[in-house]
């Protein structure tokens, strides 16, 4: 036993290991290589170049604008006279609705009536004088230019009886659509000249809606965009869409027109009335400056 004591006094004292002597050192470099390499992580990211087709578009924003409109006609005309004569009759009044082909406007034909008479005639005695001249040029018994003077004559009545025609055909005025008469510019025995304006009709159910939109506001619209039309007339609102813009920009008032159409039939909406256009209008995102 005292050998062995003697050995170990002898030796040498034993040491800790290397990791467990150098421990704080490690921990201190893991400590400062992650530092650093969060660092350059981060700056690798700032650097990376902005590719524009990866980029996801920015969203666009919309706003709710508000526009005063009007309803007006798709239809409305001014009939008046093709003929100086006397008026005769006349079936409607202000406001009296009318359906399509119906008799508005007659006038005093008589005479028209007579020449036509008069052209039948002729052209009945042209037509037969030219057979006669057909079988006699068969028959090697005329010539050729009375044959053709004959067929002449019965181009020529043929011709005056359609002018006459045409004449009586402007007798009458026949509705070309089917409405209500706005103005009446004339009353039954009138005289009249060609030209002179009769009376003024609409067409009341197919109505559109206008308003006027700034110039810099027209991007942000597009045809077929729905919008909700007020009426104040009938304190209704009614869903529209936008059917068409206008042909040019008013250079002094910087606006266009938009026309746009109400979805539906209503029988209480009248030529006229006014409200206010409740549109989302999208805002068009700005362009990206270049890097």
């Amino acid at each position: 036993m005292r050998a062995i004591k003697k050995r170990l006094k002898r030796s040498p004292k034993r040491t800790k290991p290397t990791v467990e002597r150098h421990l704080p050192l490690w921990l201190l470099l893991l400590a400062y290589l992650s530092l650093c390499g969060g660092q350059m992580g981060g700056l690798h990211a700032e650097e990376r170049p902005h590719h524009p087709a990866l980029a996801s578009p920015p969203p666009v924003a919309e706003q709710v604008s508000r526009w005063r409109v009007e309803l007006l006609s798709k239809r409305r005309t001014q009939l008046s006279s093709e003929m100086e004569q006397r008026i005769t009759r006349m079936t409607v009044r202000e406001g009296r609705r009318f359906a399509k082909g119906d008799l508005l406007v007659a006038f005093d034909c008589a005479l028209e009536q007579a020449q036509l008479q008069k052209a039948r005639a002729f052209l009945e005695a042209a037509e037969a004088k030219a057979q006669v001249h057909d079988r006699l040029s068969r028959l090697q018994a005329t010539s050729k230019l009375e044959e053709k003077v004959a067929q002449a004559e019965v181009a020529q009545a043929r011709a005056e009886m359609a002018i006459i025609q045409v004449k009586i055909d402007h007798c009458q005025i026949l509705a070309p659509f089917a409405g209500r008469v706005v103005t009446l510019n004339a009353q039954e025995h009138h005289y009249v000249k060609a030209g002179d304006p009769l009376l003024e009709i609409l067409d009341e159910e197919n109505l559109e809606v206008v308003f006027l939109l700034p110039s810099k506001q027209l991007l942000q619209l597009a045809v077929g965009d729905r919008f909700e039309v007020s009426i104040e007339e009938t304190q209704r609102s009614y869903p529209a869409q936008v059917n068409a813009f206008g042909a040019m920009i008013d250079s002094v008032s910087q606006s266009i027109k938009v026309f746009g159409s109400i979805d539906g039939r209503f029988a209480e909406l009248l030529p006229g009335m006014s409200g206010t256009a409740r549109l989302l209008t999208r805002e068009a995102p700005h362009p990206r400056s270049p890097p």
